[in-house]
């Protein structure tokens, strides 16, 4: 009985904690006006999240050749191939973030939870304003925060890409609160693209 009323309790307040937005019912703005960013790539891997609880994953935030920008949007792309859907967990939640380094924990755009069907397949772009000048983002990083309703799921929980980048950049889990760079990634970073003026 208490296991039953603590589960019930984390998924209460976990929706009454995070006001999240289901991708499937957002209607798409139309960005076609705005130059476009997307880091040049060899191949594309889906990286499926094992654990739980969810977890924290940033990359290098690779940014187009000019002195200073203003981004108006990111898209998040979720173009690798879909696997057998698991109903565990069918939704996920993910949090994307702009840091200025690892060190930094404040993310540089509104923090928002999202709702993604498992097995999602496409683009979901979010609006955000930031300025900045390209000197000055050289430690820039991007990344997902990822979390689910039913934290006691034995199976996979929920995925994103991440594309083997052409240009040098560094993979970073959270682990016990610190980033750590993983080595065996080098080169990966988040399926991204930016549109800026």
């Amino acid at each position: 009985m208490k296991f039953i009323f603590f589960f019930l309790l984390s998924v209460m307040s976990f929706a009454q904690k995070f006001d999240t937005i289901n991708l499937n019912q957002v209607e798409l703005i139309n960005y076609s006006n705005y130059k476009q960013f997307h880091p040049k790539f060899k191949k594309i891997e889906r990286l499926t999240d094992h654990t739980s609880f969810g977890l924290k994953i940033f990359s290098t935030l690779l940014l187009p050749n000019e002195k200073e920008i203003e981004i108006v949007a990111i898209e998040i792309l979720f173009e690798s191939k879909v696997k057998k859907k698991n109903y565990c967990n069918e939704y996920y939640y993910f949090k994307p973030m702009i840091l200025k380094s690892i060190k930094d924990k404040q993310s540089l755009i509104e923090e928002k939870w999202f709702e993604v069907d498992k097995d999602y397949q496409g683009k979901y772009i979010f609006p955000i304003h930031l300025k900045l000048k390209i000197s000055e983002a050289k430690n820039y990083i991007i990344g997902l925060e990822t979390s689910y309703e039913n934290s006691f799921c034995p199976e996979e929980n929920g995925y994103f890409d991440l594309i083997q980048t052409k240009e040098s950049v560094d993979l970073y889990y959270e682990i016990n609160s610190e980033l750590r760079k993983q080595d065996f990634l080098k080169n990966y970073s988040i399926n991204y693209k930016l549109y800026y003026k």
